[in-house]
């Protein structure tokens, strides 16, 4: 069945049919990361094909799901999770080498002054991590201010430099790759945007309008170009989940998009752009599972029983006491004003068994959920239920399933990260950087080669002996926290120099040499 056909209805608007597959999958994950109040506004209705916490039943009123939703609790284990992966990455600053003859500037530029608004890399990639955990789709867009190299002072001119623009899964909603007829290689074409923008309006002073605008980004005859699509009325009714806009794009008929704008001669170093300054996080332009998705499974499904548990737990809070009687209904209801539980009223001779609690099904509950919670810990999320009183890092180091998952997130980040930071500095500085000149890393906490006392003094020794350089017995120690990030050995080795009280190694063999000459 052909499901990407082009329909009357169909705008530049309209998302293709890989990304309406994945969409559902996005939001859901979302949910998880962001905690209760999103999932609980996520299941805004009874609904058992879509709904995180499933109904007891289609028959289910929209208030007594109101009712079960406020019994329901989320474990919140996934979200603690991915926030721990990210802080264990971005604990110590990236470290990031470029070639001589780079002024110092150029790396404080990139390091402590990365993003749109001046911030750092750490708190940029803090946001990229974050999304790219969520979906496995995050991307990063290379921009430049719109400037008039006419009307600027010197200073001005160098104050503008191209900024890095994260963009979230659901905005990219169609995507184009080609062969290029020489080398073979698939090649990004097109990438269209879709996004909310807001706009004051002069009709009203303290709000703004919301238009929905597509970027459309291209080649054309080789050089790259930005279309712009604006949805001709504003947005009306634009879902907002506790407190953020939620992008749901589904191919629905679209109003008419009209091209506002054409962005021709995008100029780098003089020169028009020749592909497209948009770069998937992870290096797949291919839309892949998220990463997340075996344990947020795992999580809907503890959430579901957890909050089945509770409904029983409240059952089991309560009592019912039984009467037989043959007292008028007033006198009934006076009685049962007056006391607490549930009551049921028999005709005279009539009788009712015991109405036992469902102790039986809270203890299946239980054991369900602890084996749950260990099946997430098999799969990686070992120091959320540690068994000895080591830290959570040390358990997560000792975790070669987890290791090899943040290590190949590393590995991706970074060799995307190096090809973006070679497009940044040939475009602001002018130079011709190929990407092998470029060197970035992260954290290597989870590396399991780091952090053991043996492993220091074994390189200690191969660089007395000789055998390693000295960069790299520093590199080591900087990544066990033994030296600080940025240190400096040129200037350690002079201050050690003109240190009086320190005596170098050869200093030491001379007086000692010394000594056996004269000696006894």
């Amino acid at each position: 069945m052909v499901q990407n056909a082009v329909k009357p209805n169909k705008t530049v608007a309209s998302p293709i049919a890989t990304y309406e597959t994945m969409a559902p999958t996005w939001t859901r994950n979302r949910a998880i990361m962001a905690g209760e109040r999103y999932i609980k506004d996520h299941d805004s209705v009874p609904d058992i094909g879509h709904n995180l916490l499933i109904p007891f039943s289609p028959s289910m009123t929209p208030e007594q799901y109101a009712f079960f939703k406020a019994e329901a609790e989320t474990p919140g284990i996934v979200s603690t999770y991915v926030k721990m992966m990210i802080g264990g990455l971005l604990r110590k600053p990236p470290q990031l080498t470029l070639p001589e003859g780079i002024p110092e500037e150029a790396k404080n530029w990139l390091l402590n002054e990365f993003g749109e608004d001046g911030c750092t890399l750490s708190a940029f990639l803090d946001e990229c991590l974050a999304e790219e955990l969520t979906t496995s789709r995050a991307w990063i867009h290379v921009d430049y201010p719109s400037i008039n190299a006419d009307a600027l002072t010197v200073e001005q001119l160098k104050a503008a430099k191209p900024f890095p623009v994260v963009i979230s899964a659901e905005s990219v909603i169609n995507w184009r790759l080609e062969k290029d007829p020489i080398s073979g290689e698939r090649k990004l074409t097109q990438v269209i945007v879709r996004v909310y923008e807001e706009r004051f309006n002069e009709a009203h002073e303290f709000h703004t309008d919301i238009v929905s605008i597509c970027y459309v980004h291209e080649l054309v005859d080789g050089y790259y170009r930005i279309r712009k699509f604006e949805k001709t009325s504003p947005e009306t009714n634009v879902p907002v989940v506790s407190g953020t806009v939620h992008q749901d794009y589904a191919n629905k008929a679209e109003p008419q998009y009209v091209e506002v704008e054409v962005i021709e001669n995008i100029l780098m170093n003089n020169e028009r752009l020749r592909f497209i300054p948009l770069w998937p996080l992870n290096g797949s332009y291919d839309i892949i599972e998220p990463v997340m998705n075996p344990l947020i499974e795992k999580e809907v499904h503890l959430y579901n029983k957890m909050s089945r548990r509770n409904h029983l737990l409240y059952n089991t809070a309560t009592y019912t006491p039984v009467i037989s009687t043959d007292m008028v209904d007033e006198e009934f209801d006076k009685m049962v004003s007056q006391g607490l539980g549930t009551w049921i009223k028999l005709r005279q001779g009539d009788t009712a068994s015991v109405l036992e609690v469902p102790s039986d099904s809270l203890e299946w509950y239980n054991l369900s959920i602890s084996a749950a919670i260990e099946e997430m810990a098999k799969l990686g999320i070992r120091m959320l239920t540690p068994e000895t009183t080591q830290s959570g890092v040390a358990l997560d180091i000792r975790n070669a399933a987890q290791n090899a998952q943040i290590g190949t997130l590393s590995m991706k980040v970074c060799a995307t990260l190096r090809a973006i930071f070679t497009f940044m500095l040939n475009w602001r500085y002018g130079y011709d950087l190929k990407v092998a000149d470029v060197n970035v890393s992260l954290s290597t906490d989870f590396n399991t080669t780091t952090g053991s006392v043996e492993w220091l003094k074994l390189a200690t020794q191969w660089y007395e002996s000789g055998l390693i350089p000295r960069s790299a017995w520093l590199l080591l120690l900087k990544r066990n926290d033994m030296l600080e990030p940025d240190y400096d050995d040129g200037a350690g080795s002079v201050e050690i120099t003109n240190d009086e009280l320190v005596i170098t190694k050869r200093e030491q063999q001379g007086i000692d040499e010394s000594f056996k000459n004269n000696g006894a």
